[in-house]
Parts: C-alpha cells; sequence; structure tokens
C-alpha cells in the first residue's frame, strides 16, 4: 500500500511541475485583471453594456489523475490514468422593471478519456471511465442552450415579492434566497443545497432543468414552487436534451434567519419525483427480477425539514444543523419506505492563527435488508448535485453511514483549506453500496449503479484534503487530493486494489 501510495505521489509531483507553469499564466492573468482599468471601475461591472443589459461569462480548465480501486481477476481494469476538461459559458442577460430575460451557451469538452477503465465486472473505475462508458469516446465535446429563461417580475402589478420563473435554468433545492451574511449563505450552498435536486455545476458537465419556479418572497419568508424536468448531463456531454421522462414537483416553506429564533432559519419541503425513463432500475433484487421503468414506474414522494443557525461571539461563531427526510411511495413493483438524516455541529475560532474551523458531521440514510419482502427501502437521492457530498465519488448518499471531521482553515485572507476525516459504512450489510450522481440520459442508464455488499458493512476511510486560493473576484484556484483506504465492502468488490487516490486542479474564470 505505501509503494503504490508513493507511487501516486510521483505522479502528482509530476504533475505538480505543469501546474507550476500554468499558476506563473495564472497569476499573470490575475495581476491583469486586478490592474485593469476595466475592472478597476467600481460604478460599472465589467460586461455592463447599459442599464439593461449585460453579458457574462465563465471559463474553466481542469486536470484529473485518478488511481481508482481495481477488481481481479477482470477485464478493462484500467484503474489509473488522467484527463482533461475544459468548459466555456457565455450568458446574456436582459434586466427591465417587468420581466428579466437570460440565455447562456456551455461549451463543454472531456479530452484523454480512458477506453478500457469500464471493468467486467466491476463497472466505472472513476468518473473518467463513467464519461467514456456514456459518451463511447476518449476526446468529446458539445455546444449547446445550458440556460433560456423569462423572469416575471409582479412587484409593478401590485404583488411585490412575486415572480414566475419559466424556461431552461439552473436549480439549487435549499437555496430559495439568501441571507446576505457570507458564511451562513456558504453552509447552505456546501451543507444544504442541491442534496436532492440540483447539479448545475456538478462535476463539469452539469444539469440544467426546464420548466417554471413561482416564487413569493417576503422579509420574513420564502415560498417556491417549482415544476420541473432534468435535462441530460452530468456524465454525458448531450446536455441540450430535456429527459422528458422524469417529472419533478417541489415546494417550500422557509422561514428566514432571525424570523422564528435568532441566527437560524427552517426550511420545510414536499418533493414528488416521477420516472418512466426506458431503462432497468438498480437495487439489491437480482438482474433479473429488477422492472424496467417504462413498465412500471418510480413515482416517489419526499417529505423534509431543515434547520441551520449561526451565532457570532467575540471569540468566533457556532454553528448547527439538522436536515432530515421520510420518503414513501412506489418503487417499480414495490411499495417504497426510507429516511436519511444529517446533523452537523462547528466552531470556528476567528481570533486564532489562520482562524480554525472545527466541524463534526453525522450523516446516515436508510437502507435495504430484504429484497424479497416487497418493500424497498434504499433512501433514493433523485438527481442532486452529489460531488459536494463526496468529493472522491466511489460512494454516494445511499444507504451509508458517513461520520466524518472537517477542520478548514485560513492560511492566508484569500486561501482556505479543508481537511475532511471520513469514516465510511453501510447502513444494511445486505443492500448494495450505491455509486452514482443520478439520471444523465433520457434512457440507457439508470443513473446508479451499486455493488453487492457481501454481508460486510465496513466500507472504509477516506481522508480528502482541498484548498481552493482566490485571486481576485474573477480568477480562482482549486487543488484537490483523497485517499481511500478500503474496507470490508471494497475488498469484496475489489480484489487486486483496496485503496484509491484522487486528485485534481482546476482553475476557474469568471466576468
Amino acid at each position: 500500500m505505501i509503494f503504490q501510495i508513493v507511487k501516486f505521489h510521483q505522479k502528482v509531483v509530476s504533475v505538480t511541475e505543469k501546474l507550476l507553469q500554468l499558476l506563473i499564466i495564472y497569476n499573470a492573468v490575475g495581476a491583469l485583471l486586478q490592474t485593469s482599468e476595466v475592472f478597476a471601475q467600481e460604478d460599472k461591472a465589467f460586461g455592463q453594456i447599459n442599464k439593461y443589459f449585460r453579458i457574462n461569462g465563465e471559463f474553466m480548465g481542469s486536470y484529473e489523475l485518478w488511481d481508482f480501486f481495481r477488481p481481479e481477476p477482470a477485464i478493462n481494469n484500467n484503474n489509473s490514468y488522467d484527463l482533461w476538461v475544459l468548459r466555456a459559458r457565455l450568458g446574456a442577460l436582459l434586466t427591465t422593471p417587468y420581466v428579466d430575460g437570460y440565455v447562456q451557451g456551455q461549451y463543454i469538452g472531456l479530452y484523454g478519456l480512458p477506453d478500457n477503465a469500464v471493468a467486467k465486472p466491476g463497472g466505472s473505475l472513476g468518473l473518467g471511465a463513467g464519461y467514456f462508458q456514456l459518451n463511447q469516446s476518449t476526446n468529446i465535446s458539445n455546444i449547446y442552450l445550458n440556460q433560456g429563461y423569462l423572469n416575471f417580475k409582479f412587484g409593478s402589478l401590485g404583488l411585490p415579492g412575486a415572480s414566475l420563473k419559466a424556461g431552461r435554468f439552473a436549480y439549487m433545492e435549499g437555496m430559495e434566497y439568501s441571507s446576505g451574511v457570507d458564511k451562513f449563505d456558504g453552509l447552505k450552498q456546501r451543507r444544504i443545497a442541491q442534496r436532492l435536486i440540483g447539479g448545475f455545476n456538478a462535476v463539469y458537465i452539469g444539469r440544467s432543468f426546464d420548466g417554471i419556479s413561482a416564487i413569493y418572497d417576503k422579509p420574513a419568508f420564502n415560498w417556491t414552487i417549482s415544476g420541473v424536468r432534468p435535462t441530460q448531463g452530468i456524465l454525458s456531454v448531450e446536455g441540450q436534451k430535456q429527459i422528458s421522462d422524469i417529472n419533478i414537483f417541489y415546494t417550500a416553506l422557509t422561514s428566514k434567519k432571525d424570523v422564528l429564533l435568532p441566527g437560524t432559519e427552517a426550511r420545510l419541503f414536499y418533493i414528488n419525483y416521477d420516472d418512466k425513463r426506458n431503462t432497468q432500475v438498480v437495487d439489491n433484487r437480482p438482474l433479473a427480477a429488477r422492472p424496467r421503468l417504462n413498465n412500471e414506474r418510480l413515482n416517489i414522494h419526499t417529505l423534509g425539514t431543515h434547520l441551520l443557525s449561526l451565532h457570532q461571539f467575540e471569540s468566533g461563531s457556532l454553528d448547527a444543523l439538522l436536515w432530515s427526510v421520510y420518503q414513501f411511495g412506489d418503487w417499480t413493483d414495490q411499495k417504497h419506505e426510507a429516511w436519511a438524516v444529517s446533523a452537523e455541529l462547528g466552531y470556528q475560532w476567528i481570533k486564532l492563527p489562520f482562524k480554525p474551523w472545527l466541524r463534526a458531521i453525522y450523516y446516515q440514510s436508510s437502507g435495504d435488508g430484504n429484497p424479497g419482502d416487497n418493500k424497498h427501502q434504499t433512501f433514493f437521492s433523485m438527481v442532486p448535485s452529489g460531488r459536494i457530498f463526496a468529493k472522491f465519488p466511489f460512494y454516494n448518499l445511499m444507504n451509508i453511514q458517513d461520520l466524518f471531521l472537517e477542520i478548514i482553515a485560513s492560511p492566508a485572507p484569500k486561501t482556505q483549506v479543508n481537511i475532511n476525516l471520513h469514516q465510511l459504512s453501510l447502513t444494511n450489510s445486505h443492500d448494495l453500496i450505491y455509486r452514482g450522481l443520478g439520471a444523465s440520459l433520457n434512457s440507457g442508464e439508470f443513473g446508479y449503479s451499486g455493488s453487492p455488499a457481501g454481508g460486510n458493512s465496513d466500507v472504509g476511510q477516506l481522508v480528502d484534503i482541498s484548498l481552493m486560493h482566490t485571486f481576485n473576484k474573477h480568477l480562482s484556484l482549486r487543488l484537490y487530493y483523497g485517499h481511500a483506504f478500503g474496507g470490508s465492502v471494497i475488498k469484496n468488490n475489489f480484489q487486486g486494489k483496496k485503496n484509491a487516490n484522487s486528485f485534481w486542479a482546476d482553475f476557474n474564470l469568471v466576468f
């Protein structure tokens, strides 16, 4: 194991030498942005053509290095490879007192994908293999409409705070409003938003949603009602197409920060997920016993809530989060009944060097213990932004218990380091260990895969470290490294190599 880690680190070092050359360019670009007369204008945002019309955009580049678990014996079990990703977005925003309009195009390119890393048995050995499996090419790109919507504002009609958005747009369940407090909203974005519906920036391709969203936003509360269908994406570059056989209804009532309790917001929400795609469901039944959704569809109801609290003291800040959901409905020809819960507590010492922030997280979701009892009890993640909650996605939020410590430090004003120490286990050892980020295609792949646990529950430990440096409001850089120590569940499925590494580096330029 030590030799494998050292070997992987040698690869990272060679890659880092290349990244240092890129960093010189990035720093030069950052300096240019900081000193540019255009960006220095405080009274006029870059890209603002006039008071009604603005152009905005984004350019992102990423390099990933994978050293995944390896099944053996198996064919196509290449578990070590690298890949490149490029993404560019260009949008135009029209703002008026009565209606806003926005269009955004996206270019996505995936380069150097492995064509021999979808193992039989074993499945996709890392995200690069998942990209290849859905796109069937080692180098592939596409340009398509990522967003295009109208947002009607009814304040001038006597309904202040009321609006209706229609078209194709980014959707982040859990972020129905922003409090204006950076730390509070940052916790929402990292630990609440998009657990069940989202994915605009998930992985790199992302997904959008077609439909309508009605919002009634007042100083004390926000009420949102939405009916949407996801687009393809996530792992497939065919993001223009809508997944027309998935229908999602969502409504949430959020009591804003400080209204019910000081420093606290509360949300109640309901989701109906209806899926009748031409695909075979993935669960713990034998393969031949799993129905196809165009014959026996999924119709799942989710009731949920969250409480988020942040309190400032002279020495620092205390934060707490409780998130929970209960699911019921039809899982093909079985009754569905499942749950998930997350409890989190943190404290940041703002007067100490590096401003250390320590957080403890407990997350658990239900699993199914009996495939033959006509009841499905595995929690279903729907269409989330899954990599937010599992940066190294050899697992997801289904049938999992994740106990971890999160340590955040700021060694410099514009630099943040995040270290996570995970202990992972299955809730039910008679269920599967699940992977996947939700539906990517209208037919074919289900969007989730699963491997048998073999009666074991120990998934293993994960140590991941990420660093983000913000040069200025336009340019940022991220680095990530994760090492997984496989437990008995992993060893049951990957006899050749029972530990794994993941490294990625990306930059993001926005205007």
